[in-house]
């Protein structure tokens, strides 16, 4: 089949298998709480979605989750182009955790203070419309600019959130997949998000990852699947299988540069 992976019904597929093999799913909220107070499952998978655009079909698949009895985190940028309060107060609704999706850092082009000022305003925005106590960076690969840098001045504690999943989770004893550049196998490309972790048990498409939940091949994991790269119809999945494909020949070569 022409169009096989990175569709709404692959993704159902996998929620589908999580549901059957009675993983645990917690948000990032959820999982610093629990793991604060030691009361973790023993299998368990943590669930975040970064919403980079398409805020209709993170909608969709907010509803499918919530169906299903999953409760995921969903991590909001707050550009004009990608922002609709509407959807997140809908997702909110649904029981999912809300969070902020920050990128003040090259907004403010290194900036500390001004970048200090983007991210209290975008974050008392968000609050107005549901609880937010974790933020997560948009990663900007092309951006000489790392927005996590901006913890080496503030803590989080200063915006009353709790957690940071780049900086607030120990990924050492979980697998760590993510979807990234539209790709399970993305280590060649990535640039911004990179954990350490056990890995991604060299799965190279999602049929591998399901096969790997169903035969329940690992206790801990952590899920990041990006909302707007799942979608059904033709167009619209050959937009994005494109761009990402573009997207990543260039990320390579930002990569091989770094190395030189």
């Amino acid at each position: 089949m022409f169009r096989s992976d990175f569709t709404f019904r692959k993704y159902s597929q996998i929620l589908e298998a999580i549901v059957e093999s009675r993983y645990p799913v917690y948000t990032i909220y959820d999982y610093v709480v629990a793991n604060r107070h030691d009361t973790l499952h023993e299998r368990y998978i943590i669930l975040r979605h970064d919403v980079d655009g398409n805020l209709s079909n993170a909608l969709k698949m907010a509803e499918l989750e919530h169906s299903l009895g999953i409760r995921a985190t969903y991590y909001f940028r707050m550009k004009k182009s990608v922002f609709d309060p509407d959807s997140v107060r809908k997702i909110a609704e649904l029981d999912h955790e809300i969070g902020y999706h920050y990128e003040h850092l090259p907004d403010a082009k290194g900036e500390i203070d001004k970048a200090k000022k983007i991210f209290e305003k975008n974050l008392k925005t968000l609050r107005k419309i549901a609880e937010v106590k974790t933020a997560c960076m948009h990663g900007r690969p092309f951006s000489k600019y790392d927005s996590r840098d901006f913890w080496k001045y503030y803590k989080l504690e200063d915006f009353d959130l709790i957690a940071e999943p780049y900086l607030s989770i120990d990924y050492t004893d979980m697998f760590y997949f993510t979807d990234t550049g539209q790709a399970w196998d993305n280590q060649k490309f990535n640039i911004r998000d990179v954990v350490v972790s056990k890995g991604n048990m060299g799965i190279r498409c999602s049929d591998d990852l399901i096969r790997l939940i169903r035969r329940t091949q690992f206790d801990k994991a952590a899920f990041l699947i990006h909302t707007n790269r799942w979608v059904d119809e033709l167009p619209l999945w050959l937009f994005y299988s494109l761009g990402n494909k573009a997207v990543n020949q260039i990320k390579i070569a930002i990569k091989k540069a770094k190395r030189l």
